[in-house]
């Protein structure tokens, strides 16, 4: 379970803060203390005043909470609410940073937002229990809930957890019949609706149990009918927990009719307000059970399609990979041994790509390597591309020894910190493989486009879904292809296997779910799937139908490295065989309870719930068609796997043996294009958006060591643009992957040093190479300069 954490619960009394606390409880964490804030001069809520009608803060039935405090034998703090929602933007983080508000660019406001409140809140609870080091909320599908508190959970240092986010898209152990609220209703929760404001809810509804059987029936119809969310994260109602699992709950909280009173809005709003209350007390008698833990369902780590993927990477059974490579075929590895400290600059319509900043003229301290790379970079974005950091959307860092991740992370984050969403990254660490001197080298993506347009997802809490950011960057960023329409490149940073509840690296040991296995990678299988399935529940969150191709970054031993890569491969395949969707997915009740955020509701008008909550295709071979609009030839697109390598490197990040990194495509059409004329080459590629970006992947099987490998890499390159047509494109990013020392002054390329590569069928290539194209009116520039003339 990792280590236990000592968690700061923060509750409104409503039942999704009460069930995360129970989650809290059953991944091994201790509950040291409530936090509760209120709404100001309320010292009675007796009026509709009593709700503040806050997309952050429930306030109505706040005169019970102090009931909870000996109800849990838990310390409870209290504090009034200050200030108004002044940075309304979805993400929150600027106004902390002197930037100003989001949605307000124009103006600078000395309010204080009410997001601070927690800040005080929680600072005098640390400072009662400086032990603390955790605190939890009941975030499902609110990111503008979810993001304040980690802003402020972060800068107390305290760890963010949120085991609800996403949870209805979630696998659990069983038929789910009832979704959350049935969960809820099996550990005993009595959650009692005391505000509706939705179409269809009726006043009679006050005072039910949303979790009882027949409460969530006439809720379900409801919002079938006029359009909601069963859960209420739309703001259809709210909850007050009145009661819990024994013995956690000690006592019930009771309020008679005549301390109940109800008061009435516009549009069919209306709430409770209550002129007192008692608390029940209980001693585990009248069928009180205390086996709550048991009862309690945890979300498995894989749900049906990756558990299956899981079982078809079985060693024995594995696709086998084809005859060895001879020595001719892939050169010895040859490190570069003489680096000049140059990087490469390719600007496109949309991006452009600034490669291979290194340092390593300031010596071998790697910090101080670092420290002169992000000088490097600052004046380049701001000199050289008239951008700023806020513009980069995807980091690739290469280290000599992940021993010093810790040091380049701190400086890297410093880049950062005045934003509340940083770009996507993949860092790996190659070991030997890097050049000369060179300790770490960074590359970027940054973007052309204002930062309004693109889209973020930057999840910091704990939770069952996806692991938590453990540095400075954002599991993936989307850039537009154009202003206004749809479609976007979506950049996914690196995944590894993290257990997301406790962000501990998975094993079979560590999980009685799944099946053990005496195998040696047995623990290599499991990784490959976790991860993968990290990749692909980010890629169905951001609207990913498509990608444009993935690698898996491997370590391995020269007796295993053939058998992962193809392993890795299999994967990659078979997860992208057709399948019957029904068996793809643990979703039981989609329509009723999943993924509705209600500041998207308000800031884009979109009341759409059943559009909200369908079920992302991916891979969505709808998007998909082949080079020559044959027919016939739909049945090729059908079973189309996007491009894959397995790239050999010497660490990543938390010991892993598998990092899987790719970029997705979103709402918009790929045309897809293989070339199979050259048998040392492999090509597969795909334009998006009616040519606006063209990506692929190729493959060298050999170098002919008679001739120059750097004119044989820009032949492969060459014969890419041959096979698609492209008579009019001017240059193109490139990445080239490969065990052979190459200058990279020459090549013009961004460089990703490596111990050995290789292709979808288990076989080992020279290089492969990933080629970027952006089309339009605007030509790829390229140039390469030596990083000693920024030196100012």
């Amino acid at each position: 379970m990792g280590r236990e954490l000592n968690v700061i619960a923060f509750t409104s009394g409503g039942k999704d803060s009460f069930f995360s606390l129970l989650h809290c409880i059953a991944n091994g964490h201790k509950v040291i203390a409530l936090a509760n804030l209120y709404p100001p001069n309320l010292s009675d809520g007796a009026g509709m005043d009593t709700d503040l009608n806050s997309h952050m803060y429930q306030t109505v039935g706040h005169t019970l909470i102090p009931l909870y405090a000996e109800i849990l034998s838990l310390p409870l703090y209290r504090q009034e609410i200050c200030g108004s929602a002044v940075d309304q933007g979805k993400d929150y983080g600027a106004l902390r940073t002197g930037l100003p508000p989001q949605g307000k660019p124009d103006s600078v406001t000395e309010e204080e937002d009410e997001t601070e409140s927690m800040l005080t809140l929680l600072q005098r609870v640390k400072q009662d229990y400086p032990e603390a080091d955790a605190v939890s909320s009941g975030a499902i599908s609110s990111t503008y809930q979810r993001t304040r508190i980690e802003s402020v959970a972060l800068r107390m240092g305290l760890v963010p957890l949120a085991y609800l986010w996403q949870y209805p898209e979630l696998p659990t152990p069983g038929p789910r019949s009832g979704g959350l609220l049935e969960d809820m209703a099996m550990v005993g929760l009595d959650a009692r609706i005391i505000k509706i404001a939705s179409a269809g809810l009726d006043e009679d509804l006050l005072w039910e149990n949303a979790c009882a059987e027949g409460t969530r029936r006439k809720m379900a119809r409801a919002m079938r009918r006029f359009g909601g969310n069963v859960l209420g994260e739309g703001g259809e109602f709210e909850t007050l927990v009145v009661d819990g699992p024994w013995p956690l709950w000690k006592g019930a909280v009771e309020v008679r009719a005549d301390q109940r009173k109800i008061i009435r809005g516009g549009g069919g709003e209306a709430l409770m307000t209550f002129v007192g209350g008692r608390i029940r007390e209980k001693n585990g008698k009248h069928g009180q059970s205390s086996n709550w833990l048991e009862k309690l369902r945890l979300p498995s780590l894989l749900d049906r399609e990756f558990k299956r993927l899981l079982k078809n990477l079985d060693y024995e059974d594995c696709h086998p990979s084809a005859t060895e490579s001879s020595i001719s075929a892939v050169l010895p590895f040859a490190a570069v041994d003489q680096w000049e400290d140059r990087y490469h600059i390719c600007s496109g319509k949309w991006t452009s790509r600034v490669s291979n900043i290194s340092a390593s003229f300031v010596g071998d301290d790697t910090k101080k390597q670092m420290e002169r790379i992000k000088h490097t970079l600052m004046l380049i974005l701001e000199g050289t591309l008239k951008r700023s950091v806020h513009d980069i959307v995807f980091s690739t860092i290469l280290l000599r020894s992940m021993d010093d991740f810790q040091a380049v992370n701190e400086i890297y984050g410093e880049m950062f910190s005045a934003k509340p969403n940083p770009p996507a990254r993949v860092t790996v660490a190659c070991g030997k493989s890097m050049p000369g001197e060179v300790s770490v080298m960074v590359s970027v993506v940054v973007s052309q486009q204002p930062d309004r347009y693109r889209q973020c997802l930057h999840v910091q809490s704990r939770s069952y879904w996806a692991p938590a950011n453990i540095g400075p960057y954002s599991q993936a960023t989307s850039v537009p292809f154009e202003i206004g329409k749809a479609g976007a490149l979506v950049y996914i940073a690196g995944q590894i296997p993290l257990v997301p509840a406790s962000m501990e690296v998975v094993t079979r040991a560590s999980l009685d779910e799944i099946p053990q296995s005496e195998s040696k990678i047995a623990d290599f299988r499991l990784q490959t799937s976790a991860a993968l399935q990290h990749l692909w529940r980010i890629g169905k969150a951001m609207d990913v139908g498509w990608w444009t191709g993935a690698i898996a970054f491997l370590v391995a031993g020269k007796d295993n490295i053939k058998h992962k890569a193809s392993l890795s491969a299999s994967a990659w395949r078979t997860i992208h065989a057709p399948r019957d969707h029904d068996e793809s997915t643990d979703q039981v009740t989609p329509s009723d309870e999943a993924g509705f955020d209600v500041w998207n509701q308000q800031q884009t008008g979109n009341r759409n719930f059943e559009a909200e909550t369908l079920e992302n295709v991916l891979p969505d071979l709808a998007m998909v068609s082949v080079t020559n609009g044959n027919p016939q030839e739909k049945k090729a697109a059908n079973t189309w796997t996007s491009p894959f390598f397995a790239v050999e490197i010497a660490q990543l990040p938390r010991g892993s043996e598998i990092e899987w990194q790719a970029v997705g495509v979103s709402r918009a059409p790929v045309r897809v294009f293989e070339e199979t004329s050259d048998p040392n080459l492999s090509i597969k590629a795909c334009s998006i958006a009616s040519n606006e970006t063209i990506q692929g992947f190729i493959g060298i099987k050999s170098f002919d060591t008679k001739r120059d490998i750097i004119a044989q890499i820009r032949e492969a390159h060459l014969a890419m643009e041959k096979g698609w047509g492209m008579t009019d494109i001017v240059g193109g990013h490139q990445a080239v992957y490969t065990s052979y020392g190459i200058d990279q002054s020459r090549l013009g390329a961004q460089m990703i040093p490596c111990k050995s590569v290789w292709d979808s069928s288990g076989v080992e290539l020279a290089a492969a190479i990933f080629v970027h194209y952006e089309v339009g009116d605007v030509s790829h520039s390229q140039r390469t300069i030596d990083v000693r003339t920024l030196l100012v």
